[in-house]
């Protein structure tokens, strides 16, 4: 037999005050619960995404300027000014600068495209951004009286099946590889392909001296490069 005991105003409220605060440590070890399973879905989402942007571009936009041997200075202050500019007049897209370590005096600009319509998308931008085209133009003709050659600009495609080893990713690594060449290639790395079907490799290494190695063995068209600055837009 079950006997029904009175319950006192006051006991009403201990009752009342225990069964708010069982809910609320119910609720706190459920937050914690759920804290580190949010921390670890946003952590996985970030690599997840991290994993997708790294790897090579399927078109790589590789801009040539061929220096005087003693013109390199010069063009390395105009080049950090074009990248202030870029900064400062809102260039939406990254692009890596690589100058020769070896061979003739060179520096190369590589931006990298996942389509031909990104390639569209940011032709358009840069043709309306007026001021920003103004003042890219001043430096290109300040740089015309440093070059022993006339620039050249082209794009290739990346060609997966005939890449080996750890791609090389924009922005990745201090010094790397670049080999011109025919038919297969001489090394592991990644390779594209131009309009005209010769081929480039690409392949990053720690040191200088381990660049001039492995070009070495890759025959005469082989260069060095070392990064010399990677444009990240501001946000990315």
């Amino acid at each position: 037999m079950v006997v029904a005991l009175p319950v006192t105003v006051a006991a009403r409220r201990r009752l009342c005050a225990c069964w708010t605060l069982h809910r609320m440590v119910a609720m706190i070890a459920t937050l914690k619960c759920l804290i580190p399973l949010f921390c670890l879905a946003l952590a996985l989402g970030v690599v997840m995404d991290s994993m997708a942007q790294a790897r090579p571009p399927q078109i790589l936009e590789v801009s040539r300027d061929y220096l005087k041997p003693d013109a390199v200075a010069a063009n390395r202050k105009l080049e950090r000014r074009a990248e202030d500019l870029c900064r400062r007049l809102g260039f939406t897209h990254p692009y890596l600068t690589i100058e020769s370590v070896s061979g003739p005096a060179e520096m190369w600009y590589l931006n990298g495209f996942d389509s031909e319509a990104e390639v569209e998308k940011l032709r358009r931008e840069y043709q309306r951004n007026t001021k920003l085209l103004a003042a890219l133009d001043d430096i290109t003709r300040q740089k015309v009286s440093l070059k022993r050659l006339k620039s050249t600009d082209e794009f290739v495609s990346y060609r997966p099946d005939l890449s080996r080893g750890d791609p090389w990713i924009i922005g990745y690594g201090q010094f790397f590889v670049v080999v011109l060449f025919d038919g297969d290639p001489p090394m592991n790395g990644t390779v594209f392909e131009m309009k005209d079907g010769s081929r480039m490799l690409v392949r990053t290494t720690q040191t200088a001296s381990e660049g001039r190695v492995l070009a070495a063995s890759a025959g005469s068209t082989a260069r060095v490069f070392r990064s010399f600055f990677y444009f990240r837009p501001q946000g990315m």
